[in-house]
């Protein structure tokens, strides 16, 4: 191992191909993160040198290369084990700058900045061996046109968008687009500087100021060890990364052709980046989507619940036990369930399955997505016993989610289901049903009827559930009130939940005067919050209705009845509007009433009633 700091310039100015494993991240950087500060950087060491002074070099971070054998001749060769993401960083500001460079009729430095971006070889056999860095597969054609398109115009046309677009929507082009914006803009600024000054101080500034530590491996080095400690260590790559690193390593090394096996099984997580790599979650939980995705695979594959902060340990024990099959065999699963999961969370073609996932969803129920899994994956081609399968878990879930009843135990509770997923098709829903029904604690138990009913009636849903969450209860009431005649079944999204009774009801709804007042605000204050309370308007109306009483007579406005009659289509407050009163009574009335309908929804087996 060889250890040295180079600048730009002899990394880039004799002919050398710097290639990226294939078992590397595709390209990630972006512009808030990381490629506004190194313009930021660029632009204060050129104005430096426009200013006569000394610039300190930039030190860019390190670069780990391994060199490989190549025939006599060829072109000189680095794989990158570490850097790639800086290195095509600096290509992507040097293409921009040539082509900036090139608007400004400055012929001389046009060909100088073309040196640190194209190889000349005279031997190279290979059309790519004329890049200086030949990124992953999932890069490749979006780098080619980058570093082909004729200027800034062409490239946004052979993308489809206009020739004023900032972006295009993917990491590669958005960079060179970001950096030549950000050049043009420099250069034509007036600040006292000359574009003809401005442009070698550019150039001096990132040839000559440039730094990186490059660390060259020799044969004894390990590079798959120097790839995965340096992730320990803290370079931000995804768990993913190295599975996908470990997988095809192993495929070569037992002599299989990694490229085609990468091309075939693996390569799709990497091309849809925006799909796999989005940051989904809150807060401290928001993780990559394939990071999400590769947990739940591995709890699946493990029969064990597997920790997000432990993803590859998990891989690593679970490629080295005895049913992990070969290395082909690991990734054609990992490919399988990819394309499952895709399919769980973009939606089903069914309807009954497709309002499943999405009340899944609302509930963030993520322990239950191992099992979905293998579910779709035993159950994918038959949707009537995939339906009547989750039919049972989402009345299992709902009726637990009212009743308030701990989600503590799920993860292991899907786990355990997993194991029902076994026999003749036909047969797995009943398996699933008895297991779910022989639960018996706190926990893990699926609430009776009358357990339901109870907490339907009396539990402030209001206080004790997510906005979300509500809404899904109303929405599938709504859906529920909606007959085979209605036009539509489909129920408007991202309504607001309105209390019909007001919040503060203390103006214009005053209390019965049956009993005393302490026992009579206590009963209001009970069932205010309850579901019979509660429906469902638009964001406009649900303002207008504020603390309205129910009917106002003589008022030309009316109350919140006829604005119901006037303006509401949902059947929740068709129903309401049947009503000449509103009260505690009629609270508890419609409570009742809309139980019907959920425990027809969500409905429990004979054993559980």
């Amino acid at each position: 191992m060889q250890v040295g700091t180079l600048a730009i310039q002899h990394l880039f100015e004799k002919d050398v191909l710097y290639r990226v494993p294939l078992y590397q991240r595709p390209y990630v950087w972006k512009e808030e993160e990381q490629w506004q500060p190194l313009w930021e950087d660029m632009r204060r060491l050129s104005e430096d040198l426009l200013l006569g002074k000394q610039p300190r070099s930039h030190f860019l971070g390190a670069s780990v290369q391994d060199r490989p054998s190549v025939p006599p001749g060829q072109i000189e060769t680095r794989l990158l084990i570490d850097g790639q993401q800086r290195l095509t960083t600096l290509q992507l500001l040097l293409r921009a700058f040539e082509d900036a460079v090139k608007l400004e009729d400055d012929s001389r430095y046009h060909k100088a900045i073309g040196n640190l971006i194209r190889n000349k070889h005279p031997l190279s056999t290979k059309d790519y061996e004329g890049f200086k860095i030949w990124p992953t597969n999932a890069d490749r054609d979006d780098y080619q046109m980058v570093m082909e398109s004729a200027d800034r115009t062409a490239l946004l046309k052979s993308f489809g968008v206009r020739s004023d677009a900032k972006s295009v929507g993917r990491n590669i082009p958005d960079g060179y687009l970001f950096f030549h914006d950000a050049i043009s803009e420099w250069l034509a600024e007036d600040d006292g500087a000359e574009k003809d000054k401005k442009i070698p101080a550019l150039y001096s500034a990132v040839r000559d100021n440039v730094r990186l530590v490059v660390i060259d491996l020799d044969e004894k080095d390990d590079a798959q060890l120097i790839f995965e400690t340096l992730n320990a260590r803290g370079t931000p790559l995804l768990s993913a990364d190295l599975v996908k690193n470990s997988l095809l390593s192993e495929i070569q090394d037992n002599g299989g052709d990694a490229e085609k096996v990468y091309q075939k099984y693996w390569q799709a997580f990497d091309k849809d980046a925006p799909f796999w790599r989005a940051e989904i979650g809150r807060g401290h939980a928001r993780r990559a989507r394939i990071e999400i995705f590769l947990q739940h695979a591995l709890t699946l594959l493990t029969g064990d619940d597997v920790s997000a902060a432990h993803l590859y340990a998990a891989y690593r024990d679970f490629a080295l036990g005895e049913h992990a099959g070969s290395p082909e065999d690991r990734i054609q699963t990992i490919k399988k369930y990819g394309e499952i999961y895709r399919e769980i969370v973009e939606g089903h073609e069914s309807p009954r399955i497709k309002t499943f996932l999405d009340r899944l969803k609302v509930m963030d129920i993520g322990t239950a997505y191992p099992f979905l899994l293998k579910l779709f994956d035993v159950l994918g081609a038959r949707a009537d016993l995939l339906s009547e399968v989750l039919s049972d878990i989402e009345s299992f879930l709902v009726r637990r989610m009212v009743c308030r009843l701990s989600t503590r135990g799920y993860n292991r509770l899907f786990v355990d289901l997993i194991a029902e997923i076994e026999g003749e098709p036909d047969q797995i829903p009943q398996r699933i049903r008895v297991s779910l029904l022989s639960r018996t604690a706190e926990f893990d138990r699926w609430p009776s009827n009358d357990e339901f009913k109870k907490a339907w009636i009396n539990n402030p849903l209001y206080e004790n559930l997510t906005r979300p969450r509500l809404r899904l209860i109303l929405e599938a009431m709504e859906a529920a009130l909606r007959g085979d005649f209605a036009e539509t079944k489909d129920v408007p999204k991202n309504l607001t939940v309105e209390h019909v009774m007001p919040q503060t009801w203390q103006t214009n709804w005053p209390l019965p005067g049956e009993i005393s007042e302490a026992e009579e605000m206590l009963r209001r204050s009970e069932l205010i919050h309850t579901i019979g309370n509660l429906s469902l308007l638009n964001h406009r109306l649900n303002p207008a209705q504020s603390n309205k009483a129910w009917v106002v007579e003589g008022d030309p406005d009316g109350g919140k009845r006829e604005a119901l009659e006037d303006h509401s289509v949902l059947y929740l407050n068709k129903r309401l509007c049947e009503h000449d009163s509103w009260n505690e009574a009629k609270i508890i009335e419609r409570s009742i009433a809309l139980f019907e309908n959920a425990k027809k929804i969500w409905t429990a087996p004979s054993a559980a009633n």
